[in-house]
């Protein structure tokens, strides 16, 4: 494994920050257990996330992919098990799009599994300290319709690229005003992030030898 895509996204929903474009930031052009990681900050657009994706994919023809995402009311880093082929929200994207009840790809499946190593991820982040577990998926907005668009590219190639999507907790600062809520500091979301890169590259190896 020589190459790894990791992609936030953008402010939205009145959020000034997006810890996960912070994170894509801080770790592009690193070097994780080996893997060159590329990051990049893709938009919260219906119209706009699949096409940006698909761009990055063929610039970094990366050999596992790792999708972030802020989930404003968690406390921890949230592993999604399933991407459903359904856009269903009644919030709007940053183009003011809202979609309701609306399969992401007509010819394409109901869901598609994450093919990271979800159980090892939740336990090696756990043991190290962090808070994290596994959800059953990405809900209706636009991590979910990120995560479907990914799998389904992949897919469609017929390619063995791990990929999957986590959502991540806001900083601390976001919820310094809210009773009971800690949030994250952007320095342990790194570190976090690269014990996942570093499972994901370890599990590939034993996986190929």
């Amino acid at each position: 494994m020589d190459r790894i895509l990791i992609t936030g996204f953008e402010p939205f929903l009145g959020h000034p920050v997006n810890p996960s474009a912070l994170l894509a930031e801080a770790l592009d052009g690193t070097v994780v257990a080996g893997a060159r990681v590329s990051g990049v900050q893709l938009p919260v657009s219906y119209d706009g996330a699949g096409g940006a994706f698909a761009a990055a994919f063929d610039r970094v023809r990366p050999d596992a992919v790792l999708l972030f995402g802020l989930a404003f009311e968690e406390e921890s880093i949230r592993l999604e098990r399933v991407a459903l082929n359904l856009d269903d929200t009644t919030h709007p994207d940053n183009l003011g799009q809202i979609r309701r009840g609306r399969p992401i790809a007509e010819d394409g499946p109901v869901g598609y599994w994450s093919t990271l190593p979800l159980d090892t991820l939740a336990d090696r982040l756990t043991e190290a300290g962090f808070p994290a577990r596994t959800s059953r998926d990405a809900g209706g907005y636009l991590c979910n319709h990120l995560f479907f668009r990914a799998r389904h590219l992949i897919a469609g190639r017929g390619l063995a690229v791990p990929a999957g999507f986590v959502h991540v907790p806001p900083l601390e600062e976001q919820v310094a005003d809210r009773p009971g809520r800690t949030g994250i500091t952007l320095l342990r979301l790194v570190e976090a992030a690269r014990l996942m890169l570093e499972v994901v590259v370890q599990e590939s190896r034993t996986a190929g030898t």
